[in-house]
């Protein structure tokens, strides 16, 4: 039943895809046929993009590869989707152009005014240069636009020993995505600067193989937090991508990764709960493998088993990488006053701006970035420090998150600032 749930899932996201498609050639020919703007080529050049981008997926899913040479194919075929994805947009754009300004009479194929159409010409050109212009941003500067947000959270159980305990949150990682570990250089100097109290990671250290951490170790190795570095793991952080990988291979590959995350200096919990002490008082630090709602993706977690070692009556934080484990799991069940997850990335691309979010995520995921509460439990889910797939950002930056914690009534707020490199 997983496995028919699993192809479902997977058909009906390249069914959406394949209708964008198909709704955006048949919209531009239409449309920009009316404009005067179609080429024969750009009936040809999608189609020949999506040949080149699956050959190259089929190849680098089968081919053995050294993991240099496969982090580069990544970026690579990274590049080629959001080129054929820039092309479709744009025969989009330009195609609903040409036909809304046939609509309203604007051009008429019949008794045509040479100065409009030069005119709705031009400005059907400038409109489909837009998203090309907008994901090559993405794609130059947008990946690399780190953020950090801070957060205040105000919990009622928290003990008064731990009153403004600072915490530093990232996720999703994905080390495969970065060749030049050099663009990470700000991220951990802002972490340093921070100096909060711990550190904690929710899952998805690599893309597929657990050796993508190796250059990135010593910088994780050289954060610095007196209670401690803690971690999960995230669904591509089990081995389950490789390509026809036997149980054997991905256990292998989960030792090594848990090996150099013990190298870097992170505690990894799984399934486990530990006790952190302060001035005589305690707080429970939970962490569980990774558990969606969606069935496309492993269950590895267990949180019935990991709070058998919470203590009754202690304020609890949950490492939980997908935040749809707090909607049907913690959420009225566990007196788990934070969970702290990542997973969505936001998709990567949104609007966040004056109080207005919009994420294609939004379709996908209740909870898909920032600060959440019901009663008096607290979700917060982190944009994602990485990438994967589409090696872009656009509204949707990369983000560490300063948590400051304190006792007292329900009460938060959220400010965030922008660094950059």
């Amino acid at each position: 039943m997983d496995c028919l749930f699993c192809y479902t899932d997977v058909y009906m996201r390249w069914g959406f895809l394949a209708g964008i498609w198909l709704l955006a050639e048949i919209t531009g020919y239409y449309g920009l046929k009316r404009l005067q703007l179609w080429r024969r080529w750009m009936g040809w050049i999608t189609p020949l993009f999506f040949l080149l981008l699956a050959g190259l997926f089929f190849w680098g899913r089968w081919a053995p590869l050294p993991i240099s040479a496969y982090k580069k194919l990544q970026l690579v075929q990274g590049g080629i989707f959001l080129m054929w994805l820039a092309l479709i947009l744009a025969k989009l754009v330009g195609g609903l152009w040409g036909i809304g300004s046939a609509a309203l009479r604007w051009v008429s194929p019949d008794s045509p005014s040479q100065g409009r159409r030069a005119a709705l010409q031009i400005l059907g050109g400038a409109l489909m240069s837009l998203p090309a212009v907008a994901l090559g941003y993405g794609y130059w500067r947008g990946r690399y636009r780190f953020r950090l947000q801070e957060v205040e959270i105000v919990l009622p159980d928290l003990p008064p020993a731990w009153d403004g305990v600072s915490i530093i949150h990232f996720s999703d990682l994905h080390a495969g995505s970065f060749i030049d570990k050099g663009v990470l250089t700000p991220v951990w100097e802002k972490m340093h600067d921070l100096r909060a109290d711990f550190i904690v990671f929710t899952g998805d250290w690599v893309n597929v193989f657990g050796a993508e951490l190796e250059p990135l170790v010593e910088d994780l190795r050289q954060l610095r937090a007196p209670l401690g570095k803690w971690a999960v793991l995230g669904n591509h952080d089990y081995g389950d991508y490789i390509a026809g990988a036997s149980p054997e291979r991905r256990q292998k590959e989960q030792a090594i990764l848990r090996q150099l995350i013990g190298e870097a200096g992170f505690h990894l919990l799984e399934n486990d709960a530990v006790t952190l002490e302060r001035q005589g008082q305690r707080i429970s630090l939970v962490g569980v493998g990774n558990w969606s709602y969606w069935r496309r993706f492993r269950r590895y977690g267990n949180l019935s088993q990991a709070w058998r070692k919470v203590p009754p009556n202690i304020c609890a934080i949950l490492l939980s990488h997908d935040p749809t484990h707090w909607e049907y799991e913690v959420q009225g069940k566990f007196p788990i006053a934070l969970t702290l997850s990542g997973h969505t990335h936001g998709l990567q691309f949104g609007v966040e701006w004056m109080g207005y979010r919009f994420s294609p995520a939004q379709w996908l995921y209740t909870y898909w970035a920032g600060l959440y509460r019901v009663g008096a439990q607290y979700l917060y889910v982190n944009r994602g420090l990485g990438y994967v797939g589409v090696p872009a950002r656009l509204g949707i930056w990369p983000e560490i998150t300063h948590i400051r914690l304190y006792s007292g009534q329900i009460h938060s707020n959220l400010n965030s600032h922008t660094f950059g490199i």
